[in-house]
């Protein structure tokens, strides 16, 4: 899995100084071209109400002509002696980003996260989120950008998630090809449900390890189906925990899953995609 052409939306915020270095850090590993990105967001009071429409004086041109002023500069201070595209564009954030990455060919979008403590998912599930559920291209996001940082930028280790169908294997796939072009280590993590009492006292201790037997059975299979040969974390537990805790035990500076995750309505990862890309310690990668 190869990239050619990235797509960075730039809002000014300290998030996106702070991410800056990694999206050169991947640019730089492919080779690929870089567009950045600002959307000027316009009001809705700027259109008036549909009962009494009154149209302000909204002067759009001024503060596009603004913003490709600023984006130029950023671009110069983040990406020195790099070929950079700059665009501006108007409307609604996630829309715009997730358009703009379609008619322009990108192939992967390198975005911060908004929002902080338990007001996080409300803001990811407008600009980061919807840009996740649109794109058609891949998406990479880190919840922590403005914390330490990270202590390189190298893809080093590599957190795959995945389930036991056929997404699974498509991911084991595209963890194959990410670890050609940046050697790495993979660790595949899979959640089994875990039991409750009543189940436990049904069926005995041993069903949660038949399960997690079952999976590592399947999982080995798909392996042999891709030609790989990944360390496997099979635990009990919420999708989310089990990944997280993959993650923090494997060191990963990176977690990989599905994009069909996201946009379909079967998987078993879906309804917790948001929260895998929250919740993570490093950055999520969704193709």
């Amino acid at each position: 899995m190869r990239f050619s052409s990235i797509l960075f939306p730039v809002d000014f915020s300290e998030r996106c100084n702070a991410v800056a270095p990694q999206v050169k850090a991947v640019r730089d590993r492919f080779q690929a071209s870089l567009t950045l990105l600002h959307v000027v967001h316009i009001p809705v009071t700027a259109y008036g109400a549909i009962e009494a429409p009154v149209f302000y004086d909204f002067a759009l041109d001024e503060l596009k002509e603004s913003a490709q002023q600023r984006l130029s500069e950023f671009a110069a201070s983040a990406f020195p002696g790099i070929d950079v595209r700059t665009m501006v564009d108007h409307g609604e954030a996630g829309s715009s980003v997730a358009e703009m990455a379609s008619t322009q060919n990108i192939d992967l979008i390198m975005m911060p996260t908004r929002g902080h403590g338990r007001f996080r998912r409300a803001l990811l599930g407008s600009v980061t989120a919807k840009t996740l559920h649109d794109a058609t291209c891949a998406v990479w996001t880190d919840a922590h950008c403005e914390e330490s940082g990270p202590a390189h930028l190298d893809w080093r280790s590599l957190v795959c998630a995945i389930d036991t169908g056929a997404e699974g294997e498509r991911l084991i796939r595209a963890a194959a090809e990410l670890a050609v072009i940046s050697p790495m280590t993979i660790h595949l993590a899979h959640a089994v449900p875990a039991t409750d009492e009543r189940v436990e006292l049904l069926a005995g201790s041993e069903f949660t390890a038949f399960l997690k037997d079952q999976a590592r059975q399947t999982i080995a299979g798909m392996q042999r189906q891709a030609g790989t040969n990944f360390g496997v974390c099979v635990e009990a537990g919420g999708i989310t925990e089990v990944v997280h805790h993959a993650a923090v035990s494997h060191n990963a500076d990176l977690v990989l899953i599905g994009r069909g995750l996201l946009q379909g309505f079967a998987g078993a990862l879906r309804s917790h995609a948001y929260s895998i890309v929250r919740d993570m310690p490093c950055p999520v990668l969704s193709v």
